[in-house]
C-alpha cells in the first residue's frame, strides 16, 4: 500500500542569475508542499503502513531548517 504525507512551509528566496529587471531577482517568498510518500505493506498488528505522526517527526529537523527562512542561504 502506498501512503503519502503532506507538509507545507514558507520561504523566501531570489534568484540572482535572472535578468536585473526580473521580478524573481528580488527577494520574495513562497508557499512550499513536500510530499513525502512510501510504500509497504500494512502491519497486521497496528493495521497502517506508518503513523503519519512518525512521519511527521522524522521530517521534522528538515522542516525547521526550510521554514520561515532563507533558501538561497541554505
Amino acid at each position: 500500500m502506498k501512503i503519502y504525507k503532506d507538509i507545507t512551509f514558507e520561504a523566501a528566496h531570489m534568484l540572482p542569475n535572472v535578468p536585473e529587471d526580473h521580478k524573481c531577482r528580488r527577494l520574495h517568498g513562497h508557499s512550499f508542499k513536500v510530499r513525502i510518500t512510501l510504500d509497504g505493506p500494512v502491519d497486521e498488528s497496528i493495521g497502517w503502513v506508518e503513523d503519519f505522526a512518525d512521519i511527521k517527526n522524522a521530517f521534522a529537523p528538515i522542516h525547521k531548517d526550510l521554514d520561515h527562512n532563507y533558501l538561497n542561504e541554505i
